[in-house]
């Protein structure tokens, strides 16, 4: 056994998922871990109370020391300064779920699957492919996740159920004092619709637990695709920055309307530069790529400014109406760019259903719910040619779907950027009405002048998305604080009334002190401090 799989015991069943694992945590540390006491706790206390677990879960279930580096933030930005664990508060003990992992029901005929937290959506996908059931559950851009964790954290996929939350349907909750609580018809014992529908009697309490800190969620519904006969992929591209404006009102209506029912992913040349090696490879100067060599870029690998991407999913005859709809619309929209929009469809062959695994790269992958690793490579964009350590942070509001909003806030995010020498790396996720613009910060972890441009790029995006009425859809654990705050109407009403949830359900502020600067009675007093 190498120290590397002494230190990191397998979690993935999945060898290139295991390995690359181990590769990412055994190289992320800056300086060893610390011992941290929670706030108020003494040393013999906390002792005692590590004792007493224990004997409850297992001698070896209960990690400290370097074991406990597999769970730290492997992208943290100030290591150095302060240390920087996963849990918003220091010292806090963490609640691992990885054995957690059942897969407790797939049902086919109403395309839904129940699981653990320890699920990842490579799990789901391999299990529903061994079985040849026939759905396609949707996957984000990194396979290896926990599809609750994803799911209540408002992740997103590729597939028509992309919005992950949102075909979330009935779970199961245990709450701070050991209470087993479930939602909607997952409530009623036995119930024949328990994942079927989002329908209740009384009030909805799903949402109180999507990035919360009122309960640990222990088992989740959630909507699949139905497998399709029939699946096309599109792509189309525009040359110019200013670009964005056209492609956003374009398939921004079609997303309204309904000729797109799933997510539009548009992405910047930088981005896709970011895939494909290091940046020194292809501009070795310091300061933002000018335009005169990205233009060059664009046409070795024939791409746009902008990307997009797009799947159709149904009956082959379906699909092809529904393009040919869209070429016809385009033409008149964009008659220069048409030609640039491209569809290949891939079908079962005598009406049978398509097998995912049948769609080629660049084409099927998590577009036909085949997780993978694909971006994971990103993170090494800024490195030095054979040293530094890979990281990435980011500021992703949520903006009206408006051509005109959106290039004005591509204006500024660039301009932010770029006054700190890094690249405007970026994409965005169109949804009916409003878009997800994901500002990516790819970064060396042993540069602090890469760490001190990330945060101020964060912090001047923040202020500018504020300016506007714009909040990121999700937080890292050391901004959480500061996102919340934009929630200001009526004097906080909306953080006070969580803390008034939080303090009745949680009243020890057990679960997760500060996430999603939800902080409880306890710790409120050091909000600021902490």
């Amino acid at each position: 056994m190498t120290s590397d799989e002494a230190r990191f015991p397998a979690r993935y069943a999945d060898p290139e998922y295991q390995q690359t694992h181990r590769n990412l945590f055994s190289a992320a540390l800056l300086q060893p871990l610390e011992e941290v006491l929670p706030p108020g706790v003494s040393k013999s206390s906390f002792d005692a109370a590590i004792q007493k677990l224990k004997e409850i879960v297992g001698y070896d279930q209960v990690i400290l020391g370097t074991g406990l580096e597999e769970y730290v933030d492997p992208y943290e930005l100030w290591e150095n300064e302060d240390g920087g664990p996963a849990p918003r508060l220091n010292g806090s003990a963490a609640l691992d779920l990885h054995r957690m992992n059942r897969i407790i029901e797939v049902n086919e005929q109403f395309s839904y699957a129940v699981v653990e937290p320890g699920v990842t959506f490579t799990d789901l996908y391999q299990y529903c492919a061994s079985k040849k059931l026939r759905v396609w559950p949707s996957v984000p851009s990194l396979g290896w996740g926990s599809v609750v964790g994803n799911t209540v954290d408002r992740g997103t996929g590729f597939t028509p159920t992309a919005t992950h939350h949102q075909n979330m349907c009935g779970i199961e909750v245990m709450l701070a004092n050991g209470d087993i609580v479930r939602s909607g018809q997952f409530a009623i014992s036995n119930s024949a619709a328990a994942h079927l529908s989002k329908f209740s009697f009384g009030p909805s309490i799903e949402g109180l637990f999507l990035q919360s800190n009122l309960g640990i969620v222990t088992k989740m519904g959630i909507w699949l695709h139905p497998q399709p006969q029939a699946y096309m992929s599109c792509s189309f591209d525009m040359p110019e920055f200013e670009d964005v404006e056209t492609i956003v009102d374009i398939f921004g209506e079609l997303r309204r309307d309904g000729l797109l029912p799933s997510t539009v992913y548009v992405s910047n040349i930088v981005e896709w530069l970011g895939m494909m090696g290091k940046r020194v490879e292809m501009w070795p100067n310091d300061g933002p790529i000018p335009d005169w060599r990205l233009r060059e870029l664009q046409k070795e690998l024939n791409l746009g400014y902008w990307n997009v991407k797009f799947g159709l999913y149904g009956a082959a005859a379906v699909i092809q109406a529904h393009f040919d709809e869209l070429k016809r619309i385009v033409t008149k929209k964009s008659p220069t760019a048409a030609h640039r929009l491209q569809g290949h469809i891939f079908a079962g062959e005598n009406d049978a259903l398509l097998e995912a695994t049948s769609v080629p790269d660049p084409h099927g992958g998590f577009f036909v719910g085949v997780p993978s690793l694909w971006s994971l490579p990103m993170v090494k964009y800024r490195l030095p040619t054979q040293s530094g350590v890979g990281a990435h942070a980011d500021y992703s509001p949520i903006i009206p779907s408006s051509g005109k909003t959106i290039l004005e806030w591509a204006r500024t995010a660039r301009k932010v950027c770029e006054k700190e020498n890094f690249d405007l790396f970026c994409d965005f996720f169109m949804h009916e009405r409003h878009v997800i613009f994901v500002n990516m910060m790819v970064f060396d972890k042993t540069n602090p002048d890469h760490r001190k441009a990330v945060d101020t790029i964060f912090r001047a995006l923040y202020r500018g998305g504020r300016q506007r009425g714009f909040s990121k859809y999700r937080s890292h654990v050391n901004y959480m604080d500061l996102v919340a705050d934009a929630y200001d109407y009526n004097d906080h009403a909306y953080r006070r009334f969580l803390e008034k949830l939080k303090d009745s359900v949680d009243p020890n502020g057990i679960l997760s002190p500060g996430k999603q600067g939800i902080w409880p009675n306890k710790y409120r007093q050091f909000r600021e401090r902490l």
